[in-house]
């Protein structure tokens, strides 16, 4: 049955717990006192207050630090692990997918999934790093769920958040941490966090499901959502973390002071989104450093090795969306006849030396690899154990043959439908991960599953 206790106008522990310390801070609550003529225009109080908390810099920053606190905290995070059982629905990963389950299920009637997030830093991919590293990829516009090119939609909608990504910026391309906030505080509000816990293997005993952790041992659930995402990338193992970085070690370092020190040559190997967003901050057309300076962190080259992209100015214009149109620009020389950025249309793999990268016999100071990723397959939790879960005639997500569990979002592979292929979402083929598709598949999932009750698998 539906769970009636909880009053969904009101705030919860991790939400008040920020209401509270920005509203005692002088500076960030600045904003919620800009916002008080403007609370009608919010769904509701908590909205308004919300909005009004995060709508400057410092109150964003507040309300981070607090939500890590929060979720910090090692007696609450023991009390959720002794309150686990076969009445409880468990996510892993604690993303995009996570919180729109989570805000879904709870809107729905029931109690708050309980979600296990290996890192200590809940929010997924968007929540890579606490400073803007990339733009998403759909424009900054409000409105409901829906495809990109409807514009009465939005497609960074968080179904059931408590405010929207576009209540927080004026951009026409939002950074990555806008995305992790709304995602932070839709968690805060409707799931209950642990942050540390690496799974390793899912089975049953009869009874329920079990979760077998790194450091908390087997944790009982009765249902598990697999919301891990697109996984980690395929060429970690080249990666040394100095002049070799994967594409999150990259982002990473774009956080520190002086990320591009010494990197006068630099390669990036991979053309999809993760490269051109390494390439926009290597150009400095993306989201600025912490603390840099343009006279003393330049790149001189860039060496572009993809087989898909555009090599020149004119087919970059033709070819790619508007998103990353200010890329093609320097595919030309500049007026002193300076050309920065190369596309070189082949596949490369990098050497580590003392110093530099090696590929094909050129040197430079770093290469990025932006190769992809890949699933780390979890024990019992193979993907030919899954096969779609339908509802209403659309898949919204992968089911377990045996037990009580669901894939849901990109590492779903959710194929596209008859009406996709229709209207031409299908002819893109990165639109199958695109969170506004596979956002709404997820609540579709969250609001068409019964409740959990305690008892054996079936």
């Amino acid at each position: 049955m539906p769970d009636t206790s909880l009053d969904l106008a009101q705030p919860s522990a991790a939400i008040q717990a920020v209401l509270t310390a920005v509203a005692a801070d002088p500076v960030a609550s600045q904003g919620l006192a800009a916002i008080q003529d403007r609370n009608p225009e919010f769904a509701g109080p908590l909205a308004a207050r919300l909005t009004g908390a995060v709508l400057t810099p410092d109150g964003r920053r507040l309300a981070d630090r607090i939500l890590n606190t929060y979720w910090a905290d090692d007696s609450r995070r023991q009390a959720l692990v002794r309150s686990m059982g076969t009445d409880r629905e468990v996510i892993i990963g604690s993303g995009f997918h996570a919180a729109v389950y989570a805000a879904t299920r709870v809107l729905s009637g029931y109690p708050k999934p309980l979600v296990l997030e290996r890192a200590e830093r809940p929010g997924g991919t968007f929540a890579l790093t606490d400073w803007p590293v990339f733009h998403l990829n759909s424009p900054n516009r409000r409105g409901g769920a829906g495809p990109a090119g409807d514009q009465a939609s939005s497609p960074n909608y968080l179904p059931g958040a408590p405010i929207q990504a576009a209540s927080l910026s004026m951009e026409d391309y939002q950074a990555n941490t806008d995305m992790a906030l709304i995602i932070r505080l839709t968690l805060a509000q409707y799931a209950e966090v642990i942050t540390g816990a690496q799974i390793v293997a899912v089975s049953t005993d009869g009874i329920g499901v079990q979760a077998e952790t790194a450091a908390d041992g087997p944790l009982s659930a009765g249902r598990i959502i697999d919301a891990r995402g697109l996984g980690d990338p395929i060429d970690r193992d080249l990666a040394n973390d100095t002049t070799i970085l994967t594409s999150p070690q990259f982002l990473r370092r774009m956080t520190g002071s002086w990320p591009l020190r010494g990197a006068r040559s630099v390669a990036v190997l991979g053309g999809g989104d993760s490269g051109k967003c390494a390439v926009e901050s290597l150009l400095g057309i993306g989201p600025h450093p912490r603390l840099a300076a343009a006279a003393l962190d330049t790149v001189d080259r860039i060496d572009w090795y993809s087989t898909d992209l555009p090599t020149t100015c004119q087919q970059w214009r033709r070819d790619i969306r508007c998103r990353y149109q200010p890329i093609g620009r320097h595919l030309r020389p500049d007026r002193y006849g300076r050309r920065r950025l190369t596309v070189l249309s082949r596949q490369a793999r990098p050497i580590g030396l003392p110093g530099s990268a090696l590929i094909d016999g050129r040197t430079y100071d770093l290469a990025v690899l932006c190769t992809g990723n890949k699933e780390t397959t979890l024990g019992g939790l193979a993907p030919e154990l899954f096969d779609p879960f339908v509802t209403h005639g659309v898949p919204v997500a992968q089911q377990h043959y045996e037990l009580p569990v669901y894939r849901v979002g990109p590492h779903a592979r959710l194929p596209f439908t008859a009406e996709e292929r229709d209207d031409g979402l299908a002819d893109m083929p990165s639109n199958a991960v695109s969170m506004w598709r596979t956002g709404p598949l997820t609540a579709a999932l969250a609001a068409s599953l019964p409740p959990v009750t305690a008892g054996p698998v079936t």
